[in-house]
């Protein structure tokens, strides 16, 4: 098998079994309640969109009618809060951590938290590796303005 058609098999194997874990730092270790949040489920969903976007075209979506037409049918807003999520190819960056919030609920809708989804900085010749987190407000700048990516 050739290695683009290998490396886009895997990206779709990938895509099928999802976009990572759905662990974060703020999910509380005695109630596993949240691993079956509405939220984190749409959001994992558009993850493995966003994984087949990427496997295509080399790039995230640039705009939000981008990720439109890369999400389908799937609604892109939070079916807790009703809000559309926010998305931002470039957007903030985790402290101590790697990657980048793309795309996240609109405000802390979830207990004091909001549903992410983190890609890595894409590579030339490499997948996208994004994973859902829940992250609790405070720990980034969710209005800062983007540093350079």
């Amino acid at each position: 098998m050739n290695p683009c058609r290998r490396s886009l098999a895997l990206v779709l194997l990938a895509a099928l079994a999802g976009c990572g874990d759905r662990s974060s730092p703020a999910a509380p270790s005695a109630d596993p309640g949240w691993l079956s949040d509405p939220c984190a489920d749409r959001l994992h969903d558009i993850c493995g969109r966003l994984l087949l976007y990427c496997a295509a075209r080399h790039e995230l979506p640039q705009t939000q009618e981008d990720l439109k037409r890369a999400a389908g049918n799937l609604p892109l807003s939070c079916p807790t809060s009703g809000k559309p999520y926010v998305y931002n190819p470039n957007g903030p960056r985790i402290p101590r951590r790697s990657g980048r919030l793309i795309l996240f609920d609109a405000g802390p809708s979830h207990d004091g938290c909001r549903w992410a989804v983190v890609a890595e900085d894409l590579r030339p010749g490499k997948p996208l590796v994004a994973r859902v987190v829940r992250m609790p407000e405070g720990q980034v700048a969710w209005n800062s303005p983007p540093d350079a990516p």
